[in-house]
């Protein structure tokens, strides 16, 4: 076997190394990161941050609402989710204004390109892009 091949071979092992380890727990995945989208209903803005999925691969899920119109206040939702291919589901318990309002609320999202769509057909786009 020739040296290139050899360097060839030990680059592509280094290289599947390298990608079987980035969805070890507590690595970054598409999802991971801050996402923004406009409320259809009031034009205010929504915030999504996710997290990396943990050891047990849940991905913490934090939302704000600038103005929820279900509580004529902002409104602030937390949980975590589990991804499935290119989609992560998760439970929120939701507040607004401070004062719990729902709990147990499921949100979906799927990472479509560049961008998530949520279970409502909103579109999210990654914060700073």
């Amino acid at each position: 076997m020739s040296y290139r091949r050899v360097l060839l071979v030990s680059t592509l092992l280094v290289s599947f190394m390298l990608y079987g380890t980035s969805t070890a727990a507590g690595s970054p995945s598409a999802f991971t990161g801050a996402w923004t989208a406009t409320d259809p209903d009031d034009g205010s803005t929504l915030k999504v941050q996710i997290g990396a999925p943990n050891a047990s691969g849940r991905s913490r899920v934090t939302l704000i609402d600038q103005f929820a119109s279900a509580c004529g206040a902002p409104a602030t939702a937390i949980g975590s989710g589990t991804i499935s291919g290119a989609t992560l589901s998760s439970t929120l318990d939701v507040r607004c204004g401070g004062s719990p309002f729902a709990s147990d609320v499921p949100a979906t999202f799927e990472v479509v390109g560049d961008t998530l769509v949520d279970g409502n057909g909103l579109l999210w786009t990654r914060v700073g892009r």
